[in-house]
């Protein structure tokens, strides 16, 4: 069966219709021969052809201010949780589109694990390499999903579909949306992003390269069990549990309801909240967001804040944050000849 493309533009259309910031179709044949086994389409929902990919924005306002050190709130509710639950919107209304069509679907929650799922902190599917193979996005060095137009200030979602949707005729390259900064691997508090080495995915005829991400060093940090992860800042946590490399679920849930900064579990609890992060640094610093949000400011906004590039220092104080490309970045873009060895540590950009 050939790729519908009068059905493609219709399910495009209702998806932004209905509040989607983009859209666009995924060939579920090449994340089949990418992902994991137990993780790509055909074991999600047998049979499937194709998936589709939405994404919803995230104010920059939530993120600028989060950059600044003055409160993580917004980004909590608005760049995690409530847009999980808008996402979730959109993939239940497309999955009733679709299959009142004919077209079975498997809507997949925009946040959580799998349960009982063979690798820690995996979803069903990886919504950004579905991302990536839909032509929306291209891997940015932190191996955030980056677009041309919003950089890393977005969320997407993935549902897997029988329909015969037209995909993409080609996937972007990393250099497209990422400098090569390096700034995502600078700022983790937890230094749980490394490029050496840096892991490799082929996917659509295309090699990318990104950092490695230490799943429990992330949580450690995002989840609030450190009072390093946003030094200066009001919101950073107020207390340190020891790091445990791979805990239990028993472990995980005593020092997450029981262990932790009793203000991170008091507000989480009230704003049905859980799991919202508190870092996101990887993606608030990024330069390709920050840069995308700068063009995209009216003449009017000019120079009133938000692109005099203010952020955060490790010493509580704003300081200028105008991070280039580091050569190692340039390498692994595939834009210099010589990236050299990756630094152990990389200096606070």
């Amino acid at each position: 069966m050939r790729d519908d493309a009068d059905l493609t533009e219709m399910i495009i259309g209702k998806a932004l219709e209905l509040g989607a910031t983009q859209a666009a179709a995924a060939s579920a044949e090449i994340l089949d021969e990418t992902l994991a086994e137990g993780f790509r389409p055909r074991d999600v929902l047998p049979g499937c052809r194709s998936l589709l990919v939405m994404s919803l924005k995230i104010p920059d306002g939530s993120l600028e201010v989060m950059r600044r050190g003055v409160t993580s709130y917004s980004y909590n509710m608005f760049g995690y949780a409530y847009l999980n639950r808008e996402l979730d919107f959109l993939i239940y209304s497309m999955s009733r589109i679709l299959d009142e069509l004919g077209w079975p679907t498997m809507p997949v929650p925009a946040r959580g694990t799998a349960y009982g799922a063979s690798r820690t902190g995996f979803g069903p599917i990886s919504f950004r390499h579905a991302a990536v193979a839909s032509g929306l996005a291209s891997f940015g060095l932190s191996g955030i999903a980056l677009t041309k137009k919003y950089g890393s200030r977005q969320r997407f979602v993935a549902l897997p579909t029988l329909a015969p949707l037209k995909t993409a005729e080609r996937l972007l390259d990393q250099s497209e949306v990422c400098d090569g900064c390096l700034v995502c691997v600078a700022k983790c508090p937890a230094k749980a992003l490394t490029l050496n080495p840096p892991h490799e995915c082929s996917m659509g005829g295309k090699n990318f390269h990104y950092a490695r991400s230490d799943y429990h060093r992330c949580i450690y940090m995002s989840r609030g069990f450190s009072s390093k992860v946003w030094t200066g800042a009001p919101f950073n946590p107020k207390k340190d549990l020891p790091f445990v490399d791979n805990p239990t679920g028993d472990e995980s849930y005593d020092r997450f309801w029981r262990q932790r900064d009793g203000s991170l579990m008091g507000l989480e609890t009230a704003e049905a909240t859980f799991g919202a992060t508190i870092c996101g640094r990887c993606m608030v610093f990024c330069t390709a967001g920050h840069e995308a949000m700068r063009r995209s400011l009216a003449e009017g906004a000019k120079g009133l804040g938000f692109d005099d590039d203010l952020a955060l220092s490790p010493s509580g104080k704003l300081e200028t944050l105008r991070p280039k490309p580091k050569r190692l970045g340039l390498k692994l873009l595939g834009l210099a000849e010589d990236g050299g060895e990756t630094p152990r540590e990389l200096p606070s950009a």
